[in-house]
């Protein structure tokens, strides 16, 4: 007999659940325990009390709030009352292929063409680091961002393998580049570091840009410390100033970085918490939501998309947490990945993930209407994209 009742208590519950998902009330789903149990004893006594259920349950789906409101990531309201520069584009992880970082400033419309120029000075370029490794043209792309830098609104960050080259490891430098041309990068890129050109973190409103992002046990090392994106982005460009200051072109090494925030965690073989050079988004993705920094879209890059968006457009080559508290761009756009071509398109408040598609052209995808966010909340911003830049796209 024992089996026989489990299977109806299951069935039971099963058919509770159902009901209880389309009525989605506290009040209704409290009356349904009672409904059940008296129809499994006397289903003919039952109907009045039946269409009592029922009722309740049709005035509560007709007054409970929309879904969208229900389901809104906190960031929303964030987000639609933000300063924030006219547009942000983000472009993630390069590695050495300058041509698909030139091809993706062109179609967001940042350059004309490949000698990388600004179109203008209402755009705000984030590129999240990692130039160097894997790829052969690492030279091309720091000329391509240093020109667009001067001629325009960029701000360069500094990724673990900017940090790898600077100590002394090139473990995964390609073929064209000989120990004189690591040479004359790593003193470029410590002058550009020590001027401010690179840097290690960026705020802007509620987003903190960083290579890699603050996972929640490098947060609590900040003891005392403000969890905003500029409090953050401070503490980590100090650091690397000072680890930078310190640096020595002639020396071999050239650099020595030490302390958390330029640790590698165990996740990554190494034996420090993982700084916010070296966290992959999966530990990101993977936080609850009350251990990440509260007010703060952290934007992120360091673990390559693996998928193919010119294969398939299933693929989402730039993720993010449903709740926006982290999005990560690194789309791999090196041929030594994926060669994706996308980007990250903030503007007016909204968050628009970019990618090139199997047909050729850009599709659009919008996090913030995936986090939920209502499409009022932005109306006072957006006037929708101009023909100028939908030719771009």
């Amino acid at each position: 007999d024992a089996p026989k009742t489990e299977g109806i208590d299951r069935s039971w519950r099963q058919r509770e659940r159902l009901v209880a998902g389309s009525c989605c009330s506290s009040s209704c789903r409290a009356l349904l325990p009672s409904f059940f149990a008296a129809w499994a004893m006397q289903p003919c006594s039952v109907v009045v009390f039946g269409g009592a259920v029922f009722a309740a349950c049709a005035l509560a789906f007709l007054t409970m709030p929309g879904e969208e409101a229900a389901a809104a990531s906190p960031l929303c309201a964030t987000l639609a009352s933000a300063a924030l520069p006219e547009r942000i584009v983000v472009v993630g992880d390069v590695h050495g292929d300058a041509e698909a970082l030139e091809e993706v400033l062109e179609a967001a419309g940042v350059i004309t063409s490949a000698d990388c120029v600004a179109r203008d000075n209402a755009t705000l370029v984030v590129q999240m680091g990692d130039l160097v490794d894997r790829g052969r043209r690492a030279a091309r792309a720091n000329a391509c961002l240093a020109t667009l830098q001067r001629t325009g609104r960029v701000a360069r960050l500094v990724g673990n393998h900017e940090l790898m080259w600077a100590s002394g490891d090139y473990r995964f430098a390609s073929q064209a580049d000989s120990p004189q041309v690591i040479a004359r990068a790593v003193e470029t890129w410590i002058d550009d570091a020590r001027a401010g050109r690179v840097v290690g973190a960026v705020a802007v409103g509620p987003f903190l840009f960083t290579h890699a992002g603050f996972r929640p046990a490098m947060l609590e090392r900040v003891q005392g410390g403000e969890h905003t994106p500029a409090a953050l982005a401070d503490l980590v460009n100090a650091a690397l100033r000072r680890a930078v200051d310190a640096c020595s072109p002639a020396a071999r090494p050239p650099c020595s970085f030490d302390g958390d925030l330029f640790s590698a965690g165990r996740d990554r073989g190494g034996a420090g918490v993982g700084g916010p050079f070296w966290t992959d988004f999966s530990v990101l993705a993977q936080a609850p939501a009350d251990a990440l920094p509260t007010g703060v879209i952290q934007v992120v890059g360091h673990s390559a998309a693996r998928c193919a968006a010119w294969r398939t457009d299933k693929c989402e080559p730039i993720r993010a947490r449903p709740d926006l508290a982290a999005i990560v761009v690194d789309a791999g756009l090196s041929e030594a990945y994926a060669s994706n071509r996308a980007f990250l398109d903030i503007r007016h408040g909204r968050i628009l993930a970019r990618t090139r598609g199997v047909d050729g052209t850009y599709r659009d995808t919008d996090l913030t209407a995936a986090a939920s966010c209502p499409s009022s909340s932005f109306d006072h911003h957006h006037g929708g994209l101009g023909a100028a830049e939908e030719e771009t796209l």
